[in-house]
C-alpha cells in the first residue's frame, strides 16, 4: 500500500512539473480564424471570425507562449491565483468577435520575442502568432 501511494505521489509530481513545458496543440475548427491587430508589449487587439451556421461562444480566457528553441513554451504569468470573467461572447453581424487584451496585468510587458496567444473554442484552442521588436 505504501509503494502505491508513493508511486501515485510521483506520478503526480512528475505530470504537473512537467505541464509548464508541454506544448499546447492547435486544432484547425472549420470555418473559424483568428487574427492579431494592434500589437504592443503590454497588450494587442484579437479577432476571431466565425462563419458556422451556428457560430461558437467565445470566453475571456487566453494564454501567451514564446518560441524557445523551436518550441512553444508557456510564458509564466506574474501572479499565482488569478482567472477570467466567465462571460461568453457571440459574434456580431460581421460574424466576429473582438477582444482588446491587456496581458500586462498577468504577464507584464512582454520583451522582444515571437509569441502566440491562445484562445480556447469548444475545447480546442485557436492560435495567432506574433513578434514584439
Amino acid at each position: 500500500m505504501k509503494k502505491v501511494v508513493v508511486f501515485v505521489l510521483v506520478l503526480f509530481l512528475l505530470i504537473t512539473g512537467c505541464s509548464n513545458s508541454k506544448e499546447t496543440k492547435l486544432s484547425n475548427i472549420k470555418n473559424v480564424s483568428i487574427n492579431i491587430s494592434n500589437v504592443s508589449p503590454s497588450g494587442a487587439t484579437v479577432v476571431i471570425k466565425d462563419t458556422n451556421k451556428k457560430p461558437y461562444k467565445y470566453e475571456e480566457w487566453y494564454k501567451i507562449e514564446t518560441k524557445i528553441s523551436n518550441k512553444w513554451v508557456k510564458v509564466n504569468p506574474l501572479i499565482k491565483e488569478y482567472g477570467f470573467n466567465l462571460v461568453e461572447y457571440n459574434v456580431n453581424e460581421s460574424n466576429e468577435v473582438e477582444f482588446k487584451i491587456d496581458w500586462e496585468w498577468l504577464y507584464g510587458k512582454l520583451e522582444p520575442g515571437n509569441y502566440r496567444l491562445l484562445k480556447r473554442v469548444n475545447n480546442k484552442y485557436i492560435g495567432v502568432e506574433f513578434s514584439i521588436k
